[in-house]
């Protein structure tokens, strides 16, 4: 009885870590993960389901849940947690990969409640990058460019949000307290 009992135990420990896919859930209009982590994300955990996802949208470029759950992982390991500078390298870029697959995903009729969700999250996560002062490292130009780059983000988050109040009524408090209100500083 006792063998049997740790067995089982041990065995309920095995798979629950053993996930084949990110277990995420939506908390007052956001996606979060839900591996128990507490909203840690850390990118050499899911590094096998990174890389299987990468070599199944390889092979098959339009597999929507390839997409969103690669599109996920790129928003989580850009999060603002995990990297709160604006500015800090690869964010930006790795949250316009993310951008880019959650849009292929929607033009590909993905339905999923959680591709919307993940869309509207990454497009405020996008604005936020632009949010900082930044007139020391930028000519007018540049500043120009980046200002209308931060409108059209705040402008998309923003509609997603109230497309998501429309859908999700409950919850439309939580969409509207998310939408993008900074202004672009310059």
């Amino acid at each position: 009885m006792k063998n049997a009992l740790f067995f089982s135990l041990i065995l309920f420990l095995f798979c629950n870590s053993a996930s084949a896919q990110l277990p995420v859930k939506i908390v007052f209009g956001q996606i979060f993960n839900d591996d128990g982590t507490l909203g840690a994300f850390s990118v050499k955990k899911y590094a096998a389901l990174t890389d299987s996802l990468d070599k199944n949208l390889k092979l098959n470029p339009k597999d929507t849940t390839s997409l969103f759950y690669r599109a996920v992982i790129h928003l989580f390991s850009n999060d603002v947690l995990a990297k709160p500078y604006q500015r800090q390298q690869g964010a930006l870029e790795n949250l316009v990969l993310a951008r880019n697959m959650a849009e292929s995903a929607v033009s590909l009729n993905m339905k999923d409640f959680r591709l919307k969700v993940l869309r509207a999250q990454i497009y405020k996560n996008l604005a936020y990058r632009y949010t900082g002062d930044e007139s020391w490292m930028f000519n007018s130009k540049q500043i120009a460019a980046r200002s209308k780059e931060f409108n059209s983000y705040k402008e998309k988050a923003n509609k997603y949000y109230d497309e998501l109040a429309e859908i999700d009524a409950d919850h439309a408090y939580s969409y509207q307290q998310l939408k993008v209100t900074s202004e672009y500083r310059l």
